[in-house]
């Protein structure tokens, strides 16, 4: 019994990984916007798009320089092809198994509208 709990133990502080919610938004966007004439509650969204921008830690080496908050913005507007967010949550996230694998990244999820007309 005294051996389990020590291995227990010992893999709950291997496994370290955290989630911090930087915040609810309403209305989000790294594109230049000409909102004059445009009613953004009227438009077609598309519902719950996630974006992410992700880096995987292979030993301790990581496969990308930086994460950043921009490119998970720019992945959830490019795969629904808009250029506006509204009702968003953003979390960045993370976890490491020491010397061996882990991730971290930029999360967005949230609507995306179209505001640019064909």
């Amino acid at each position: 019994m005294k051996k389990q709990l020590s291995l227990l133990i010992v893999m709950i502080l291997f496994f370290s990984g955290c989630a911090t919610r930087h915040g609810d938004f309403t209305v989000l966007s790294n594109k230049m916007l000409r909102l004059s004439e445009f009613e953004l509650d009227k438009e077609d969204r598309v519902k719950n798009v996630v974006g992410e921008d992700v880096a995987h830690i292979i030993v301790v080496v990581p496969t990308k320089g930086t994460i950043t908050l921009e490119s998970a913005v720019d992945d959830a507007l490019e795969k629904a092809d808009g250029d506006v967010m509204t009702d968003v949550v953003i979390t960045q996230w993370g976890f490491y198994i020491p010397y061996i694998y882990g991730q971290m990244g930029w999360k967005v999820k949230g609507d995306v509208v179209k505001t640019r007309r064909k």
